[in-house]
């Protein structure tokens, strides 16, 4: 079975471009295959803007992304397998979304960290993350409304036209 995560990160980044917004994505530097310049790695992770004018010759496919980006002043060939894909996050917003693992037992720190930010954001506790799946889509907005308001319905009965001359 293929990956939902390339098609999951296709759609996001095609929101957001459509939006003016910036794709960030959080990516795991210490898997194997992955080429990004190891100069700005931290910790093992680096955070690569992949925004269509960020990157020349983009190409999200189901095993990687690659694509040419600039890193002061000196242009990159980036290359990263989808399973380094950690999660990818709205520059201007700061919602995001974190990809599951590949490998159901392990779990990165960029995606416990994610994690950790959305329970302390929704309130949501470990007992509920068991019965869903590993994908949660980070949105600020949506936890501090409540789901008891609805709207007024709709008037019932004909339509009412006030011509005006």
């Amino acid at each position: 079975m293929i990956s939902r995560k390339p098609f999951l990160l296709r759609a996001m980044v095609e929101w957001c471009e459509a939006n003016g917004l910036t794709p960030l994505v959080a990516v795991d530097a210490e898997q194997e295959g992955v080429r990004v310049p190891m100069d700005f790695v931290e910790d093992g992770r680096i955070t690569l803007n992949i925004s269509f004018s960020a990157m020349k010759s983009r190409d999200i496919g189901n095993e990687s992304l690659t694509g040419y980006a600039r890193f002061s002043g000196r242009s990159e060939l980036l290359d990263v397998p989808m399973s380094a894909v950690e999660a990818l996050i709205v520059r201007e917003t700061g919602e995001g979304m974190v990809f599951p693992n590949d490998e159901a037992d392990s779990e990165s720190a960029v995606a416990q960290h994610l994690k950790d930010e959305l329970r302390a954001v929704t309130g949501v506790g470990d007992e509920d993350d068991k019965e869903q799946p590993g994908l949660h889509l980070v949105d600020s907005a949506s936890s501090a409304q409540e789901d008891d308001e609805q709207p007024p319905p709709p008037p019932r009965g004909k339509p009412n036209l006030k011509v005006i001359k």
